[in-house]
């Protein structure tokens, strides 16, 4: 009970004042009327292609992204070569607005949707890399020296000693990048969708439906707390007690 009373209290916070003051301001809906529309959006099958559309556009361009981030990470780990020849995309990207990119990609691509996924992945890459490559860099150096004793191959190095090592900055960077790609992929569909949340929110403001602003933005927090303690989390920890099974058989 006192765990859910901690889980409700931040959104007492928000509803709490919002209903006490909502009608001292010239344009903030009711609480009343905001769950009106909720209700009336929550009955609509547009609704619900809406949220699965911006959730597939998210995990395309998180999967491309992020994937594009193990792979250069490990090839900056392996040589360094391969350091040098990353190193002026990875943080010239990193600089780069996300808003710039959305826009760049809706002036190369248009209407399609690559323009939304190659917005996504060009964002988190860079964020991702710096944070795997700091892990890898953190390797036990006696790991290192062993699988170079026992001649393991490029792979046999990745499953064997970087994979388990690094787990805990695999979670930690995705759960970053993962928060990130969110705000993305709701801004390139700002800019160059008609379906999806993003969209929702500019049509909403084209009309100044505050209500129904309102609660597409809670639909959106909803799929990303949904995907964080639904899926990430519970993920994360099975990684971690499969990775101390490992280790206590290897004891």
């Amino acid at each position: 009970l006192w765990r859910l009373v901690l889980r409700l209290l931040p959104i007492a916070a928000v509803v709490v004042p919002w209903a006490l003051f909502y009608d001292r301001t010239d344009f903030l809906p009711s609480p009343a009327s905001t769950l009106e529309t909720a209700v009336a959006l929550l009955q609509e099958p547009e609704t619900y292609a809406n949220l699965f559309d911006t959730a597939r556009r998210l995990v395309a361009g998180l999967g491309l992204g992020f994937g594009g981030a193990v792979l250069v990470s490990l090839l900056m780990r392996q040589s360094p070569w391969w350091r040098r020849f990353f190193a002026p995309y990875v943080f010239a990207t990193i600089s780069i607005p996300a808003l710039a990119i959305s826009l760049f990609a809706l002036m190369v691509f248009g209407l399609a949707e690559i323009g939304v996924y190659l917005a996504v992945a060009i964002t988190i890459f860079p964020f991702a890399v710096v944070s795997l490559l700091e892990g890898l860099d953190n390797i036990d150096a006696r790991l290192t020296e062993m699988a170079t004793v026992y001649r393991f191959s490029w792979v046999e190095r990745v499953r064997h000693v970087a994979l388990p090592e690094m787990a805990a900055y695999l979670f930690a960077a995705f759960r970053n990048v993962h928060a990130l790609a969110w705000k993305i992929v709701v801004i390139a569909e700002v800019f160059s969708q008609q379906t999806g949340v993003g969209y929702q929110y500019k049509d909403a403001y084209s009309f100044f439906e505050l209500q129904r602003l309102v609660v597409w933005g809670a639909l959106f927090i909803s799929m990303v707390v949904t995907v964080e303690y639904g899926i990430l989390r519970p993920l994360e920890r099975m990684a971690f007690r499969l990775r101390k099974r490992a280790e206590k058989e290897t004891e």
